[in-house]
């Protein structure tokens, strides 16, 4: 093998070795019980689970029952993915046949091959005596809540369900953040990838004592995710007397909340650009392609060999393939021709305690132990923001390592020399942070950091000109804003103090910023092009978007006149030049220009035509377009198109009709109160049952436009609960001591 080139072969004796027995079931023994015996699961009326421990380990232990409970398959997928086993449970297809493949829906790099390349749970086994020893305990009660749950319910669950370990969940954590957070910064430097990236997206912003009209500090989160994968979020909260009273969404199969709130302190996370990760390009002998060169001399590559237990058509069988590496980390392509190959570089690629940040944000008490989470460096990337009843901080946090002049670090760089070694970590206290702004507010639609606040005085060069993935200008203005940005500075701008519905309003809230460029530019070129048009269902287009307030709402018929005209755009003309409407540079386009007028009028006329042949007449209301199909069909209002605060996306179907399954996919809304006040919601549910009624209540909520509350006080959980697990009573302690 170590004479052929690097890729070659890998496929060679597929399908020759039977799959092995599967492990044996690990037993839950005396101490599951006993952690069971401590903790009650009190399920609110949307089937929100308040998990009420003894100790620590009892209420996590109650938290890995409850997200067993409410979605096994998908958390154990999960888990699967993470130790790079799907082609177990899904088929050879999830081998990802050695090449990068990303999933957009998934938001993630596929395969089973990528996860063992990247060691994902192999560091974990071999690092376990690492990981901080109080997490270890929760990571382990954690995995005891699950197995009870398989334990219990053996007969009624797939046969590949197995029972899950503490390493495990932290593989699964250490997945989340190399596959969505670390190697698509890597892997973009390379060119000629077949894959298509994503745009990803959150919103967040908080408002200062003198801005709340109620004069309390208020938080507002909505994480952008996919509704119906994997990589889901569920809600929960978590007591346990003296210890920790916290709620927030996990991704399924997490222990831990990204967004959140504990009863001192409030967080909210969105999607960062740093310059995280890098691309090494090492020079290949070309008389042993199992060499690469560094400081003059030829090192040697490390291989691994990985065995896949893969699902077939025969039954199962076994196929094993290289794994390659050089110092800088594992090899992603290789070039024959060029002798070259490409390796990526991950921050904290041999972490193990990726779970003991997350556990210790959810256990900060202020500003203080918030921080020294990021000092730590234990979670590489995210815009953070933090409240309490008196601050606003917000953090562009990231694991960036300081780099040699000379370089561009946004292309591959030369693996062949020291020069290009990382350096240490930049410290928390040189990354782009706010505290306390002037202006009353902060806010991160994944905008670039120096547009988190009016006049924020954050440099765009700092602490370096790498430090972000997108190249900064000295002086960038507004032009890194996005729409949803660009809408939230205008409106927390104004010189005004919110109410709490108001701010709960900006969940709904579906203004088209691209609007105020395209509808002008339709009006001017149907009053310039008019009689060349020769067509009245234009006119009457044009008139219904004039008279449009902008908005996407359920009722407007001039959305959907929008939408189809968009989705025309991108295919007549490209999606490159419709995203210019998306651009804070749209102001810059020449609405007078014959060219861009005839482009706009032939979108609007394809537009209308296939409206018409969709609905058989061209006014159609925007919430007969878009719905939600959740055990019934229900009218939806938003668009994910044109990037408006309340996204609403989906698969395009045969009828016209938009399934949404995309959005945003958490909403919480947290005044900084004593006790807090809390609403929230997700898009689908908690329930992954099409039986029960947690599958679409929510889903029910957010066609209406309505939020829940979140309930935080024991008096509140007791007088709002639909089920109980465990003592029923246990809740009564807490009453007597609050």
């Amino acid at each position: 093998m170590h004479r052929r080139n690097f890729l070659e072969g890998m496929l060679a004796g597929a399908w020759a070795v039977p799959v092995a027995e599967a492990m044996q079931p690990l037993s839950a023994g005396q101490a599951g019980a006993e952690l069971a015996s401590q903790v009650t699961i009190y399920r609110d009326h949307f089937g929100v689970p308040h998990i009420v421990g003894e100790t620590e380990e009892a209420t996590f232990f109650g938290y890995g029952y409850a997200q067993a409970q409410d979605h096994l398959e998908k958390m154990m997928l999960q888990y699967m993915d993470a130790q790079g086993r799907l082609t177990e449970v899904l088929g050879f297809n999830s081998l990802g046949r050695c090449y990068l493949h990303f999933i957009p829906y998934e938001y993630r790099w596929d395969g089973d091959y990528l996860q063992r390349l990247l060691r994902t749970k192999k560091t974990v086994v071999e690092n376990k005596r690492q990981i901080d020893p109080q997490t270890y305990k929760i990571l382990n009660a954690f995995a005891s809540g699950v197995n009870t749950y398989i334990r219990e319910n053996r007969a009624h669950i797939p046969a590949w369900i197995e029972p899950v370990t503490a390493e495990d969940i932290e593989a699964e954590e250490r997945s989340n953040y190399f596959r969505f957070y670390s190697i698509n910064e890597a892997l973009v430097k390379l060119t000629n990838l077949p894959q298509e990236f994503p745009n990803f997206g959150s919103d967040q912003f908080a408002i200062s004592i003198e801005k709340s009209a109620a004069g309390k500090v208020i938080h507002f989160e909505e994480t952008h995710m996919p509704w119906a994968n994997r990589f889901q979020n569920y809600e929960a909260h978590l007591m346990t007397p003296g210890k920790l009273n916290a709620g927030g969404i996990s991704w399924f199969g997490s222990p831990f909340f990204l967004d959140g709130f504990n009863d001192r302190i409030t967080w909210s996370a969105t999607w960062n650009f740093p310059n995280i990760s890098d691309v090494y390009e090492e020079k290949i002998n070309p008389r042993n392609s199992l060499q690469y060169l560094y400081e003059d001399e030829w090192k040697s590559v490390k291989v691994e060999y990985e065995t896949f237990k893969v699902k077939g058509p025969r039954g199962a069988q076994s196929i094993t393939l290289p794994c390659y590496y050089t110092h800088h980390g594992p090899v992603v392509k290789y070039d024959p021709e060029e002798h070259r190959a490409y390796v990526v570089k991950l921050p904290n690629f041999d972490g193990v305690n990726y779970s003991t940040g997350m556990y210790r944000l959810m256990k900060s008490q202020n500003l203080e132990d918030f921080k020294a989470v990021f000092a730590a460096h234990l979670i590489p990337r995210w815009n953070f923001l933090y409240t309490d009843k008196d601050t606003l901080y917000w953090v562009d946090n990231a694991d960036v390592a300081q780099r040699a002049p000379g370089y561009d670090w946004r292309k591959p760089v030369p693996g062949w020399t020291k020069k290009t070694e990382w350096g240490p970590y930049f410290p928390l206290e040189s990354f782009p942070q706010l505290l306390n702004p002037a202006s009353g507010f902060i806010q991160n639609c994944n905008n670039p950091p120096w547009l988190s606040t009016l006049n924020s005085g954050i440099n765009p060069l700092d602490p370096a000109p790498y430090f972000q993935m997108d190249k900064p200008e000295p002086f960038d203005g507004k032009k890194g804003l996005n729409p949803r940005g660009e809408r939230l500075l205008k409106i927390l701008g104004h010189g005004k103090k919110f109410t709490l519905d108001e701010v709960k309003a900006l969940a709904f809230d579906t203004y088209v910023v691209p609007a105020d460029v395209i509808v002008p530019l339709l009006a001017g070129a149907y009053s310039a092009l008019e009689n060349q048009v020769n067509d009245p269902r234009v006119g009457r287009a044009i008139e219904n978007l004039k008279a449009w307030d902008r908005r996407s709402g359920e009722g407007s018929t001039a959305q959907t006149y929008l939408y189809f005209w968009g989705r025309s755009y991108q295919e007549l003309f490209s999606p490159e030049r419709f995203e210019r409407f998306l651009k804070y540079s749209r102001y810059e386009i020449d609405l007078g220009s014959t060219e861009e007028q005839e482009m706009a009028i032939a979108a609007l006329k394809e537009a209308i035509g296939r409206i018409e042949s969709h609905f058989g007449k061209a006014d159609v209301a925007w919430g007969e377009v878009n719905v939600v199909v959740r055990n019934g069909k229900f009218p939806m209002d938003g668009t994910g198109l044109f990037d408006v605060l309340h996204p609403d996306a989906g698969v395009e179907q045969d009828n016209g009709q938009i399934y949404d399954n995309d959005g945003w996919g958490h909403i919480m809304v947290v005044v900084e109160s004593d006790p807090k006040e809390v609403w929230s919601l997700l898009p689908y549910g908690e329930s992954e049952d099409p039986k029960s009624p947690h599958f679409n209540d929510m889903a029910k909520l957010h066609s209406k436009h309505q939020l829940k509350r979140f309930w935080v006080t024991p008096q509140d959980i007791l007088d709002h609960t639909e089920s109980v697990w465990g003592n029923k009573n246990r809740i009564k302690e807490l009453l007597k001591n609050s």
